[in-house]
């Protein structure tokens, strides 16, 4: 193709989207794509901060491996070596039976001097490896696994709060894969109206056109170049808003809020680590339902 029927193609499918005829529906396919990728938007960021804080919250919950009280220092080495080769292991910590009593002691604050007459022999707590997972859903055979070493008394492990953590990253997920393949739809079908009445407006010309042979390509790229000016239209207002709706909650909780809502912004993602992902998300996602819808709902015009 020539660039200058290029040029003229552009000129056109910018005609189309602001002529005195169409705009009117090209604002209405505007705001209802803008109002479409918003709600994607909000779901999108919902489910990555739940994400967030369930992984938060997975980090906070460990599983213990007591050891019994005949363990020798060998075991202990034995299983310090097996924890730091296990690869589904993020961290863990070694608490000796003297380290777990002067934890004890600091929890009972003004009474710890209780406490002070199991030290030595007399300690009756054992020692313990406390240990993070890199995956909340390996939980149960990583338990099994951590029974078998030498010295290992038993393991503690947190399996029902775990599910609980599961369930609500699982049940996030494919909430939101659902609410964006709804507004998916709903999005092409708004944007293939527009195109189609502007189609059907200008149907005795696109058949003229064909007669002539013209190619459907070039009858069809002015309304393809009409569909993504609505997604690019649409997606710069949706980052706009969402940024600053996004980065205005961000710093309020971070800075204003306090007890629960303060600690979820430890968890929250940060705008920086995520603004081109938006960005580049919706642009993408209207660029397609735009071009896509407009190149659907040209179909039935161009078969003459």
């Amino acid at each position: 193709m020539r660039f200058s029927s290029f040029k003229y193609l552009l000129g056109q499918g910018w005609n189309n989207f602001s002529g005195k005829g169409n705009r009117l529906m090209s604002m209405a396919s505007v705001g209802v794509v803008t109002s479409c990728l918003i709600l994607v938007g909000i779901c999108a960021s919902l489910a990555l901060n739940v994400n967030s804080f369930v992984q938060y919250l997975g980090a906070q919950n460990e599983v213990v491996v007591y050891m019994a009280d005949t363990a020798t220092e060998s075991d202990i080495a034995e299983a310090n070596a097996q924890l730091t080769a296990d690869e589904e292991v993020s961290s863990f910590t070694y608490v000796s039976k003297e380290q777990a009593l002067e934890e004890q002691m600091g929890y009972m604050g003004q009474y710890a001097s209780l406490l002070s007459g199991y030290r030595g022999a007399n300690n009756p707590l054992p020692a313990s490896f406390r240990i993070h997972l890199e995956d909340l859903t390996k939980l149960e055979p990583a338990s099994m696994r951590f029974s078998t070493m030498n010295g290992v008394d038993y393991v503690s492990t947190p399996t029902e709060l775990a599910s609980v953590l599961i369930a609500l990253k699982n049940t996030t997920y494919y909430a939101g894969l659902a609410i964006l393949l709804i507004l998916f739809m709903v999005s092409m079908v708004v944007i293939s109206n527009t195109i189609r009445l502007t189609v059907f407006a200008r149907r005795r010309e696109i058949s003229i056109m064909k007669y002539v042979g013209a190619t459907n390509s070039f009858i069809q790229f002015p309304f393809v170049v009409e569909g993504l000016i609505i997604g690019t239209v649409s997606a710069c207002i949706t980052f706009a808003l969402l940024s600053g709706g996004y980065i205005y909650l961000y710093n309020y909780i971070s800075t204003q809020a306090s007890g629960f809502i303060a600690m979820l912004s430890m968890c929250m993602v940060p705008y920086e680590s995520m603004w081109l992902v938006m960005l580049i998300g919706f642009f993408g996602f209207g660029w397609f339902i735009g071009g896509v819808g407009s190149a659907l709902s040209m179909r039935k015009y161009l078969k003459v």
